[in-house]
């Protein structure tokens, strides 16, 4: 199946499971559609064929954690194998996109007959838990200028295209996605984007953002003593925080 996204790095097994994974019924949904969520629990396997879909942990008070973005050719929905009530996963489509589903219990049946099947999912979840066991770590150790730096790399690795003059270019996301998936208020990231776009670590507009790697890595090597680093900065005038990507 080809893909209209091609990033860098890649779950090193999915190869195996689109080999042996059956064709299946096919769903579109538009952008923001929520396609499960903790009022609809997932009954599903989903593939991304087109388009983008955001995994998030929502909270009982409503708050929203964004957990990862799934990409073309990329699986979701595991949560579906826990039957569990009290399942706080929500999948939200970022822009329009085309799935490939199958019914939890139609991929249990596979995953007996197909153990070849059974240990590249395996491999591909055992990933995904080790990169969530990164992000877990980087909340305890890391400033949050230095986790966003450390986001922009991670996103800019699995959905970016490299240009000409070595920058690499990848989807819009707005400042409030971002505060989503870093941990903090819209407004502090807009902050830290702001400081990064005048040291000229990254561009960005509706369009999508443009991030110059080895410049932005630097920000991880800093530690916590930099004041900048490490400082909550204060809000910005009403005018800056209310933009937007």
């Amino acid at each position: 199946m080809a893909s209209s996204t091609t990033p860098f790095v890649r779950h090193s097994r999915v190869e195996d499971i689109l080999a042996q994974l059956p064709i299946s019924n096919t769903t579109e949904h538009a952008k923001g559609r929520i396609i499960y969520g903790p009022n609809n629990l997932s009954k599903n396997i989903y593939l991304v064929l087109t388009g983008t879909v955001g995994i998030s942990q929502i909270g009982e008070d409503g708050s929203e954690v964004l957990l990862d973005v799934v990409l073309p050719e990329e699986l979701f929905g595991e949560s579906a194998f826990l039957e569990s009530s009290g399942q706080r996963e929500q999948a939200t489509a970022m822009e329009p996109v085309r799935l490939m589903t199958w019914p939890v219990s139609d991929m249990e049946e596979l995953l007996l007959k197909r153990p070849r099947l059974a240990v590249a999912l395996v491999q591909v979840l055992a990933q995904r838990n080790a990169e969530l066991t990164r992000r877990i770590e980087s909340f305890a150790t890391d400033s949050i200028q230095q986790r966003l730096a450390r986001s922009l790399l991670h996103f800019s690795e699995r959905m970016g295209t490299p240009e000409e003059d070595g920058a690499v270019r990848m989807m819009p996301f707005t400042h409030a996605l971002l505060s989503q998936y870093v941990g903090t208020s819209r407004e502090v990231i807009t902050q830290h984007m702001n400081r990064f776009r005048k040291q000229g670590y990254v561009t960005y507009s509706r369009r999508g953002i443009f991030l110059k790697s080895d410049p932005l890595r630097t920000v991880l090597d800093r530690g916590h003593n930099s004041l900048a680093a490490t400082a909550e900065p204060a809000l910005l005038s009403a005018s800056e925080n209310c933009r937007f990507l």
